[in-house]
């Protein structure tokens, strides 16, 4: 149940301190990575789509996987009465993955592009790395897309909007990484 599962990480936590080493948790539990992560990684179709610390991933998710998985979870801290949008489609087979973006047959976003080259990870913010290569096509512009009109020419800084299948969420909860524990959950 949640408590024992609170337990177990708050143990695996202060074993990680007491070693003086990194915790590496795989979940799908979003609510284990708010609580735990102080980066996280979210990995789609095996890939890793976007990357960044917490914090920040939580306040601005850029690629659409991610923020099809933030629109999909409820929410205690506002209104209740939102309603919970799934991300449409299904995953991709993993031991066939399309060319391209694996979440490109799910992205709302997708262009052409997408479905022909695997997008790079590109920093959109310092620490926070997205794979996709769509701007933003919504009324309200992503943080990715005023990130990349506010940077000069030639910083490298380009503006991503799709996403990939099945996640996985990868954290560390600390900054060593001597040894590391792992745990499934």
């Amino acid at each position: 149940d949640v408590t024992v599962q609170a337990q177990i990480l708050d143990l695996l936590q202060d074993l990680a301190k007491k070693a003086n080493s990194a915790l590496i948790l795989i979940t799908h539990d979003l609510g284990v990575v708010a609580r735990y992560a102080n980066r996280v990684i979210v990995m789609y179709g095996g890939r890793v789509v976007e990357t960044a610390p917490a914090a920040e991933l939580y306040a601005r998710p850029a690629h659409p996987y991610t923020r099809g998985l933030m629109a999909s979870i409820p929410r205690l801290d506002g209104d209740t009465r939102r309603r919970l949008v799934p991300i449409e489609g299904s995953p991709p087979d993993l031991s066939a993955l399309p060319p391209g973006c694996a979440f490109a047959p799910r992205c709302k976003l997708a262009q052409p592009e997408c479905r022909t080259a695997d997008p790079p990870l590109r920093e959109v913010a310092p620490g926070h790395r997205v794979a996709c290569t769509v701007k933003c096509q919504m009324r309200r512009r992503c943080h990715i897309d005023r990130v990349a009109r506010r940077a000069p020419p030639g910083a490298g800084i380009h503006a991503p909007g799709k996403t990939s299948p099945e996640c996985s969420l990868v954290f560390e909860a600390t900054n060593k990484a001597q040894k590391i524990i792992t745990a499934d959950m």
